[in-house]
């Protein structure tokens, strides 16, 4: 009896050490039984199953649609997005646990980015997580992001379930760019430099430039170039030769709806050295620039099949492209080469002869 006593009191002294060293850690404050749990169970235990992501803000809506094996956006049309991206957004949301709790007054919601989503210029972002039948996952008010917030790099980010008063710093990182343009796959296409035989850009009168050359590891040469006339660089006509390479979107329509004109267009035809053609037409709508593409294989059917496979992708759809983009598309012959020589001081202009008298 005595050692089991001795046990007893040497095992309560123990706890009485545990729970003052817990005390002392947290500066007294009781844990939160929260805390540590996930604030999305359900997207945490479901997440090969969702089906749509809705994320809202005060600039407007963007809906993730789960298609097939391709994440679309509902807002352009259905046009793919970021796979990689919207990967992320999925496991951020289904990793973000609760930290401690912050504010439950909602006059000091904006400190956090908080607010209501539906607020003009509010900065937080309502998401709202769906499964494959259209059934709710889970929501939360995402505010701001607070960068190794917890050391380790840990991030920490606000949250707050709707309809909800009580605010909490959550760990994780949620990734929820404003810009729908970001979430696009913005890829249209990537001709390597080294792939490119031969560019024409024609523009809307008519007038060609060709750039081309015999073989990849040759320089690009300007065909047809006037006999009196200098090009300002030789590095100066590789822009509009590979304009093809690392291609990037800035917008999205359905081609069906994009209005695209058919007159005053410039066009530019792209060869590579294995025989796929490339043909782009540009306009400019608005203040933006505006593209839409088609292929063509040649005699190949490894060329043919690429062909084909980029006019299923690009059919469908006209792209608003990046200023320099559009630069390099427009690209004139006299954008390359050097003013033309200037006569000597004194030197007599031949004179225009006349022009012939109507009979």
């Amino acid at each position: 009896m005595h050692s089991k006593g001795v046990i007893t009191l040497m095992a309560a002294a123990a706890l009485s050490v545990i729970a003052a060293a817990a005390v002392s850690f947290t500066g007294g404050a009781r844990v939160d039984p929260v805390a540590g749990k996930p604030v999305l169970p359900q997207v945490a235990a479901k997440l090969g199953d969702v089906g749509k992501v809705v994320v809202k803000r005060s600039s407007g809506t963007i809906t993730f649609v789960h298609q097939g094996n391709t994440w679309t956006v509902a807002e352009k049309s259905g046009y793919p997005a970021d796979a990689a991206k919207v990967r992320k957004m999925l496991l951020g949301l289904a990793e973000i646990t609760y930290v401690e709790p912050k504010t439950a007054e909602p006059s000091l919601y904006k400190r956090l980015n908080l607010e209501d989503p539906g607020i003009a210029k509010s900065q937080s972002a309502l998401v709202e997580v769906y499964d494959n039948q259209g059934g709710a996952l889970g929501s939360v008010i995402a505010g701001r992001r607070r960068i190794d917030e917890l050391g380790g790099g840990n991030d920490g980010v606000y949250v707050r379930l709707p309809n909800e008063p009580r605010s909490w710093l959550a760990r994780g990182t949620l990734d929820l760019d404003s810009d729908i343009a970001q979430w696009l796959d913005r890829r249209i296409v990537d001709i390597n430099e080294k792939r490119t035989k031969e560019a024409v850009l024609q523009q809307p009168d008519g007038t060609k430039l060709t750039v081309t050359r015999d073989k990849p590891e040759d320089k690009f040469a300007v065909k047809d170039l006037p006999a009196n006339r200098k090009l300002k660089s030789d590095t100066g006509v590789v822009e509009p030769a590979t304009a093809l390479q690392a291609f990037d979107l800035t917008d999205v329509k359905a081609a069906s709806d994009a209005g695209f004109p058919k007159d005053g267009l410039n066009a530019a035809t792209y060869t590579t050295f294995d025989g796929l053609s490339i043909k782009v037409e540009l306009a400019k709508v608005g203040e933006s620039d505006w593209i839409r593409l088609s292929a063509t294989g040649g005699s190949d059917d490894k060329i043919k099949a690429e062909a084909d496979t980029l006019n299923q992708r690009w059919s469908p759809w006209v792209y608003g492209i990046a200023p320099y983009k559009a630069g390099a598309l427009r690209t004139k012959m006299d954008d390359l080469l050097e003013p033309p020589p200037t006569p000597p001081a004194g030197a007599q202009s031949t004179p225009t002869p006349p022009a012939p008298q109507k009979k």
